[in-house]
């Protein structure tokens, strides 16, 4: 159950960048190659858990499967931009 519980969290953590980045077109602070990596990581690691039939592994895989893709794909078609928010907040940070 606390496994499970783990995958909703993972879950919850990965939604707010995921819709920052999808309605505001912003990929500030996206890196392109560690989501990539990350995808083929969490793609190998469910494999695995797949084979040993470790059903929370399998989960957690797929919903970082799904949120990496996401992420990278959404990171790679935006790259470069960034909303207005991130925008004023790079200006702030060059100024200091």
């Amino acid at each position: 159950m606390a496994g499970f519980l783990g995958v909703e969290v993972s879950i919850i953590a990965y939604l707010p960048q995921i819709v920052h980045l999808v309605r505001e077109h912003c990929s500030a602070g996206i890196s392109p190659l560690a989501f990539g990596l990350w995808l083929v990581s969490s793609c190998l690691v469910t494999i695995h858990a797949a084979v040993v039939a470790d059903w929370v592994f399998i989960a957690l895989g797929s919903v970082q499967i799904v949120a990496s893709l996401l992420i990278w794909v959404y990171g790679m078609k935006f790259r470069d931009s960034v909303c207005a928010t991130h925008a004023a907040a790079l200006t702030r940070a060059r100024t200091e």
